[in-house]
């Protein structure tokens, strides 16, 4: 019961994630401009666009609201799932011993992620808000993993791996994590296309002109971020830097794969991880080249999280010792 209950926590968890990206690039994260409800109601209000609500400034998007409150479902659905999964290890259910640090932390954790997730609607989608709530879910998830990998057998075949590629692989985890906030702030400051449908240049040259002063700034809060308020200089300047992330992210996970050959019973981890950053790679380069396709830009968030789960996966493995 408790592993099923992870699986299904784990597959909850990447639905909210990717229908949360969904809303965010589909510019649906006011689509209700109260929470939890939607204009006073536990459903999107019956009316077409532009209809006004008394009460309300924003006039009524109905596709909007829909995708909002559909994610808004998704995640209360998840967080009693992992409210759920905390309690049966308070009663000691799992097959495999738990602590209660994980389960009792990603019981905290989910609901600050609801508290973000208002915060995302009421401080009307500060980047810096939904910035941290886009990689709350990516951290929600993997604490789900890494407690299903918990209750999962010890290895079979196991190998000591050197101190040196240990840390390696902890700076490749962190490099990585360090690019997908950055693909977070550029995509909440809609810095995606800030260099033209253009790679590698951006704004016809290797290196325009660009903005890092302002770039990285937090803001004001009460100011409507939708659609972005910086500058393109400044924009461009995220873009480029996430550009920059994804190449040093690039090279890191090479050297690791190259060093990592040796160890055989960990092929399987490095082709799954080698496979999904190339799969990043040609996403992130069909988004610029094709003006942010919807399926792929979802998708690029997707894979993101995939890829960092597979990191977290190997991660584990190296450090889980043989039966």
């Amino acid at each position: 019961m408790f592993k099923k209950l992870l699986q299904l926590s784990i597959i909850l968890a990447l639905i909210v994630v990717v229908l949360g990206a969904y809303t965010r690039l589909a510019d649906a994260g006011l689509g209700c401009p109260d929470w939890p409800t939607c204009y006073g109601q536990l459903g999107v209000p019956d009316g077409k666009d532009g209809t006004r609500i008394e009460g309300y400034d924003r006039p009524l998007e109905v596709a909007k609201g829909w995708k909002e409150m559909v994610h808004r479902y998704a995640a209360s659905t998840l967080g009693l799932v992992i409210l759920i999964i905390f309690f049966l290890t308070l009663k000691g259910k799992p097959k495999r011993y738990q602590s209660m640090t994980l389960p009792g932390f990603s019981a905290f954790f989910v609901m600050l992620q609801g508290a973000f997730g208002m915060w995302t609607v009421t401080l009307l989608v500060h980047p810096g808000i939904v910035t941290t709530h886009l990689i709350g879910g990516f951290v929600t998830t993997a604490l789900l993993i890494w407690m299903l990998l918990n209750q999962g057998r010890p290895p079979a075949i196991y190998r000591h791996v050197l101190k040196r590629h240990k840390s390696l692989l902890m700076v490749v985890l962190a490099l990585l994590s360090l690019q997908i906030i950055l693909g977070g702030w550029t995509s909440t400051n809609y810095a995606a296309l800030s260099c033209g449908e253009e790679f590698p240049t951006c704004l016809g040259a290797w290196w325009p002109a660009m903005d890092f002063s302002n770039a990285f700034t937090w803001g004001q809060l009460g100011v409507d971020y939708e659609y972005g308020v910086l500058d393109n200089p400044a924009r461009a300047a995220i873009q480029m830097l996430h550009r920059i992330g994804a190449l040093v992210v690039t090279l890191s996970i090479a050297m690791l794969v190259y060093l990592f050959k040796e160890y055989a019973h960990l092929k399987i981890n490095l082709i799954l991880i080698s496979a999904l950053l190339t799969l990043q790679i040609t996403l992130g380069i069909v988004n610029v080249l094709y003006s942010l396709p919807m399926l792929v830009a979802v998708l690029h968030n997707a894979v993101a999280l995939l890829l960092l789960l597979s990191v977290i996966g190997l991660v584990h493995k190296i450090l889980q010792k043989p039966a």
